[in-house]
């Protein structure tokens, strides 16, 4: 399956995605904020901005944002979320922006999606310099396989019927490729931020089917594999307390300046 059929199973998602999905940090964003040196007046772009997860925090620091997103399902739940950025539709290899016009560019869960070199060479294209380039994720607790309970849910996403393969790249690191030898950006950094969540069940597997891999399952090996993992929730050791799933998330920040 190609890479475009699985960020196309994000426009099929949408509602879960934002349901599911969670947010990031303030310290993180605010570390960032710092590490780029970027001020309320700095135009800012959230690019591949989804249902707009980042964009409302950005919203709230800066006064200019535009969002850019290249599916129309999820522009429409941005435009919902983060009705003060500028929605555009466009892609990391073509952004519908200006030379120079950016002071910083942050692109969350979704730089392992991009044609690297052409997207850095966007990216390039569009900030000015000095401008700052900032790539978050939130990692999951089942993708580190913490304990027990979180290494059975992988096992059962492992066995699934889906190609995990471009879940899997983020964690490889093979999106670091487009950055060697490119003298157009200072070394990467980067710094990990815990971002516990409690959720509710439907929340959680909102989660789960939000995730490409899942969505581009045929339905009924779809709601085979949510009737599993909903049942996982209830076997001893599930981080259930109170009604709620206990997630340790965490949030890895990487980021860099245009030189």
């Amino acid at each position: 399956m190609s890479d475009e059929q699985f960020a196309a199973a994000f426009d099929d998602a949408a509602q879960e995605y934002e349901r599911g999905r969670p947010g990031y940090p303030p310290e993180a964003i605010d570390s960032l904020i710092r590490e780029l040196q970027l001020e309320r007046r700095s135009l800012v772009v959230d690019l591949a901005a989804g249902t707009g997860k980042l964009t409302r925090d950005l919203t709230r620091r800066f006064d200019e944002v535009i969002a850019i997103e290249p599916l129309a399902a999820m522009r429409e739940q941005l435009a919902r979320a983060a009705p003060t950025a500028r929605a555009l539709e466009g892609s990391a290899e073509r952004m519908p922006l200006p030379d120079a016009s950016a002071d910083a560019v942050f692109v969350a869960q979704a730089f392992h999606w991009f044609d690297g070199r052409r997207a850095l060479d966007e990216i390039a294209r569009v900030l000015r310099r000095g401008g700052g380039l900032a790539l978050l994720w939130n990692t999951t607790p089942w993708e580190r396989r913490e304990g027990p309970w979180f290494s059975r849910l992988d096992d059962l996403l492992e066995g699934s019927r889906a190609d995990l393969s471009a879940m899997r790249r983020h964690a490889s690191g093979k999106w670091r490729d487009a950055f060697d030898g490119d003298r157009r950006f200072q070394p990467l950094r980067t710094a990990t931020f815990d971002n516990p969540q409690r959720v509710t069940p439907d929340e959680f597997l909102a989660n789960l089917a939000s995730r490409s891999y899942v969505a581009r399952l045929e339905p009924v090996a779809r709601r085979e594999l949510l009737g599993e993992l909903s049942g996982l929730l209830g076997q001893p050791g599930a981080p259930v307390e109170a009604g709620q799933v206990v997630v340790p998330m965490q949030t890895d920040v990487f980021w860099t300046i245009r030189s």
